[in-house]
């Protein structure tokens, strides 16, 4: 198509999405085995891709993620390099994002159903513990620390599967000291924004906030600007999601707040995954109950 890159192997189709690093595009595999499958391409975008240390960093993502097979964490089928730099293959999700869904939601002033809430945040949190207790091919601990735990990297497809992506910022256990913090402000932890080093405890915290949104379509730290935000976070102003919607359980309220502590903060993700275990309804909690809530959000649009 016009403005398309050229990937060997791919037939490209439409563009999906474009951030400051990075496009993502829809494509079609055209040869071997996997002959005719539709993936997601991401490239680097050609002002980025002369940049060695962006390259190399797109290298590790393509590294980390291969190393990851889990049903919630989208896959990562090829890497290589084409005319323009860098691209990764990876699994096509066909459906929408929680930002997405959650902007849907706002719009039409309705929440989320509290067990649908409480599902994806246990998935998702499954899904971190499997990328936090990673090994490489011989055995040795990864350690992987996503680092961007938000809605727009959490995807539904229309079969009400959910998928966890975008490890572009994840780093190993114990790194971080000194460095900037990537991902989005609402859900940074306190030693990101500190700039001390992460551990799975930082996927916790921005699991909770996530959690949060989930419950009450709204941000767990609140303020007019990225300044006032941080200072929230940093003091460890917490409030419970049931200030904002009454019905919320009082567990699901002590595992947020418990998930978002400064200092008392959920010792893993395996820990959050377990809190929730039996507290949701287990016939809304399913891929089916969900998809039919996005395709009531979405109707025709899918």
């Amino acid at each position: 198509m016009s403005g398309a890159r050229r990937v060997p192997g791919y037939e490209i189709e439409s563009l999906l999405g474009r951030g400051g690093m990075a496009e993502v595009w829809k494509a079609r595999s055209t040869g071997g085995p996997k002959a005719g499958r539709v993936v997601a391409l991401k490239l680097l975008l050609p002002e980025v891709a002369s940049d060695p240390e962006q390259v190399r960093a797109f290298g590790r993502e393509a590294m980390v993620t291969s190393r990851l097979r889990h049903p919630h964490i989208v896959e990562i089928y090829d890497a290589g390099m084409c005319d323009s730099g860098p691209f990764i293959a990876m699994e096509f999700v066909d459906g929408r994002n929680l930002r997405q869904i959650l902007s849907r939601c706002a719009s039409r002033s309705i929440l989320l159903p509290i067990d649908f809430a409480a599902y994806l945040a246990q998935v998702l949190a499954e899904a971190l513990h499997h990328a936090h207790r990673s090994r490489d091919f011989r055995g040795q601990p990864l350690g992987i620390v996503h680092c961007d735990v938000s809605p727009q990297n959490v995807f539904i497809s229309r079969l009400g599967e959910v998928k966890l992506g975008d490890f572009g910022v994840a780093r190993a256990a114990g790194e971080g000291k000194g460095q900037a913090a990537y991902g989005k402000i609402r859900y940074l932890s306190p030693e990101q924004l500190r700039g001390e080093p992460v551990g799975p405890q930082t996927d916790v915290f921005a699991l909770g906030a996530l959690f949060f949104e989930l419950l009450t379509n709204e941000p767990a730290f609140m303020g007019p600007d990225a300044r006032e935000v941080a200072r929230k976070i940093l003091s460890g102003e917490r409030r419970a999601p049931s200030s904002l919607r009454p019905e919320i359980p009082f567990e699901m309220d002590e595992l947020v707040l418990r998930a978002l502590g400064p200092a008392d903060r959920l010792g893993s993700a395996a820990e959050f995954a377990s809190l929730l275990e039996g507290r949701y309804n287990p016939h809304i909690g399913t891929e089916l109950a969900i998809a039919a809530v996005v395709r009531g959000l979405f109707g025709a649009e899918g």
